[in-house]
């Protein structure tokens, strides 16, 4: 696939639009291309701030005030039957009802996009890594110290991903372990926090802009990877993560 082939189909590589073959070979090539990489990376960075940014726009006066007098003039050509009273006031109760439910009741925060929106935040600012290391030994006191809890942070270089650190993150106010590791061309953030902290079900096919989310159990905690890596291979290093961090609580939490 020659490389203006592949720049006219990042777009659709980004929504997750392609086909199985036709993704291999787009990431395939960007392994390869400085040049398709970096555009790809300014794109993912470029949503992820849209993302964050609240972009909602007011309805000019003059067009609501041409709906307003459209609708009183539809309501005063309208007859309404006796009978319909009933009906048209329980339908303007449920409606009511539905608003005030919708303004007041809490709703459950997208963690997905939450967790895609910080790995994306981090790369463009200065915190993307706090502790810089690929040490176990000064990764984890390290991140001991500034949370109340010890995560696990398994090294896996023998297996191709290279720990760089650590940061402290946020998932709303609640402050989670970020573990950065590179597999290849690509960054891996993984959080990690107490079971309970944050409630988010194990998901091994979600996409957002992009990136890929898979997460696991580890003992007592949960982790959530997110990366762009191709969907096969994020499942291969949660599974190789999953195993080395099992094994060190099991012998002992080092």
């Amino acid at each position: 696939m020659t490389h203006d082939e592949v720049r006219s189909l990042l777009d659709a590589y980004i929504d997750d639009e392609l086909e199985l073959t036709t993704g291999a070979a787009v990431e395939a090539h960007l392994r390869g291309c400085n040049q398709c990489s970096a555009w790809l990376a300014e794109r993912r960075a470029l949503v992820g701030q849209l993302h964050v940014a609240a972009l909602r726009y007011p309805v000019p006066g003059e067009l609501s005030a041409r709906i307003g007098a459209t609708l009183r003039s539809q309501d005063r050509r309208l007859k309404i039957q006796p009978q319909w009273f009933g009906a048209i006031a329980a339908g303007l109760i449920v409606a009511i009802g539905g608003f005030l439910l919708g303004q007041f009741w809490p709703r459950a925060p997208d963690l997905r996009s939450e967790l895609v929106t910080a790995s994306v935040r981090a790369m463009l600012g200065p915190h993307a890594i706090d502790v810089l290391s690929s040490d176990h030994h000064t990764v984890k006191p390290w991140l001991s110290s500034q949370l109340p809890f010890s995560p696990p942070v398994p090294e896996l270089a023998q297996q191709g991903d290279a720990l760089l650190g650590a940061r402290v993150d946020y998932l709303g106010s609640t402050r989670v372990a970020a573990l950065v590791y590179q597999h290849g061309h690509h960054q891996i953030n993984v959080y990690v926090w107490p079971r309970g902290a944050v409630a988010m079900a194990p998901s091994h096919n979600s996409a957002i802009d992009g990136y890929h989310l898979t997460a696991t159990q580890a003992g007592e905690f949960t982790a959530v990877m997110v990366s762009d890596l191709a969907v096969g291979e994020l499942a291969a290093f949660r599974d190789r993560w999953q195993a080395d961090a099992s094994a060190a609580m099991d012998a002992g939490g080092h």
